[in-house]
Parts: structure tokens; sequence; C-alpha cells
């Protein structure tokens, strides 16, 4: 079965709280934390996570088995666990307890006055970095967030951007701190392909490819602007594009208006070039490979785990899935 590497599944949905028309400039969290409330990477996913078969039930439609989740909110957004999604008990559902780290250049929900631009969130984060060097070197305080973000140094870094401009701006911190990410990306890497081979990153893309435009009428076609054509015409082009650079990717359902449209879009990636090999391994053996279960996931050999579907046909060309068995358990 496939591998998405970039849910929020089984977790409680991250909503803001009501707006409050004064400023609030110190954290409310109460606790030995952080003192701004986007920096919490003592969020534990697993602690958080339970099975949702409502939520499971596209992804299994889709050819998922597993995905990696964790709470899409703030900067320094804590650890994400790598879960199955079988029908078996929570126990046996969770893989991974504590299996990646999660960053952004998004505060979230915190209602704090800062940071309040990009370049507050690039400072922000650069400065978590320093006072954990310094955390570390003292024995006068505790800092339950310094600690957790300590600990998760050793896990693989993941960082989510929604702007093809943030390539550089991730791989200048990364450079700063000697940090490898795996970045989960717009779905716009052709509009900076140099730059996004040059990091020599990994990349997660989605497959949320554009709308067609009505241009029907000729009044509201002129509304249209060359850039947004370019980019619809462009966007299923994407994976291709990395294919030939050389780029290592994996593919993620998330962004989607529908979850529905992914099989669709994953077709017509392939029709606009995509091999149907590094299809496959996009969703298989490079997120195994990513998050190191690859001994474990991502193919079929003994002692695996039996994560598997059968299709009528080619599911890269107009194959429906049939049956999906997700660690063993049929759906």
């Amino acid at each position: 079965s496939f591998i998405d590497l970039y849910s929020d599944y089984g977790l409680a949905k991250v909503r803001s709280g009501k707006y409050n028309y004064r400023p609030q400039y110190d954290s409310k969290k109460a606790g030995a934390y952080h003192w701004n409330e986007a920096i919490h990477p003592e969020i534990n996913a697993s602690t958080e996570w339970s099975k949702y078969n409502s939520e499971a039930k596209p992804y299994l439609e889709n050819g998922f088995g597993a995905v990696l989740s964790h709470a899409k909110d703030g900067i320094a957004r804590g650890t994400a666990t790598f879960v199955a999604l079988s029908d078996k008990t929570d126990n046996e559902n969770i893989l991974i307890k504590d299996a990646a780290a999660f960053y952004s250049f998004k505060k979230g929900v915190s209602k704090q006055k800062n940071p309040s631009s990009l370049m507050g969130s690039i400072a922000l984060l650069r400065q978590t970095y320093f006072d954990a060097e310094w955390y570390e070197l003292q024995n006068s305080q505790t800092n339950l967030s310094y600690n957790s973000f300590i600990n998760q140094q050793e896990l693989p870094q993941f960082f989510a951007i929604n702007n093809e401009l943030d390539y550089n701006r991730v791989y200048k911190i990364a450079e700063e701190f000697e940090i490898d990410y795996i970045l989960k990306g717009s779905g716009k890497e052709f509009l900076r392909i140099d730059e996004v081979a040059n990091t020599e990153f990994p990349i997660i893309i989605p497959l949320n490819f554009p709308n067609s435009y009505d241009v029907d009428n000729p009044e509201t076609a002129e509304w249209i602007s060359l850039h947004k054509l370019k980019d619809w015409e462009t966007a299923p082009f994407n994976a291709s594009i990395l294919a030939q650079n050389e780029v290592e990717f994996c593919i993620t359902s998330s962004g989607l208006d529908k979850k529905s449209n992914f099989i669709t879009n994953l077709r017509l990636a392939i029709k606009k070039g995509l091999s149907k090999q590094d299809a496959l391994a996009a969703l298989t053996t490079t997120p195994a490979q990513l998050i190191a279960m690859d001994h474990k996931i991502g193919s079929l050999e003994s002692g695996f785990f039996a994560n598997f579907f059968i299709a009528s046909k080619d599911v890269f060309e107009n194959g429906k899935i049939y049956e999906n068995w997700t660690a063993g358990e049929k759906h």
C-alpha cells in the first residue's frame, strides 16, 4: 500500500480561539515551556492519536496503508507518529511512536503578537536553535520545550513550506545549523527547479493541480492572468520535472479539495511524463526510506508488514482498488 508522509490523520483538528482585540505579548500556556506559543516541540502526536475510521476511508480508497501524522500547527510543531490505517487497536496501529520532527514558517493558531511576519518567523526559529545550544550547556533551569527540541534532533527533520520562494530560506537555515531537512513542498517546484535541485533535500509534493478556468466568456477571460494559465498548464508536469532533475521526492494526498481527486491527478501526472516506476517509488519505497522504515514497510518481503492492495487493473491507468490489506487487516 502507499505511504503518506504529510497527514494529521487521527488527530483533533487544530482550531483557533476567539479573537482578542487586545494584543497578547506573553504566552498563556502554563508550565515550564517556551515563551512563544508557536514553539511547542513538546507536542507528541502519539499521545493524542486515535484512529478515526471515517477519516481512514478516503486514504484506503486511494491505496494508502500507512501515514505519518502530526499536528499541523506552529513553527516548531513537535513529533509525528507513524501509523497504520487498519481496524486494529490504537496500540497495534502505532508503528513508530516518535517518527519525525516537524517545522514550518507559519505560527499557526497562536494569538501572541510575535511573530507577525515571515521575517519574524525565521528569526524566532533561528533563535530557538541558538537558545537550545545555550540550554544544553547550562544547569540553572529547566525548560520542557528545549528538552524536547534537543531530543528530537536525531529524528528525521521535516519542514513544511507553502511558497516556492521558501526553498532558499530553508536552505540557509539548514546550512547555518547543519540540518538535513525533508521538505513538504508547494506543488510548484517547477518554478524554482534549480534552487530545489541545489538543496539536495528530499521533497514531499502534493498533487493539488489548479482547476481549469472558464474562458467561455471573453470578458471574464480577460481577468485570468498569463501566470495563472501557465501554472494550470505546468503543474501536472511538476513530478516529472523533479524526476528529470534527479530530485528525490515522494507524494502526498494533502492539499486536495477532494481526496477522491488523488488517483485522477496521479494518473494525469503520469500522462505528463512521470514514469510509473518513479510514481510507485514515490508512494512506497522512498517514503519508507525517509523515516527509516524500509526494513518493515514499502515493499513485499518476508517479515514485512502485510500492506498491499488489489486492483482490477494497473492503478496508474484505469484500475480500481478493490481491497486494501493494511498491516494484515483486510478493508
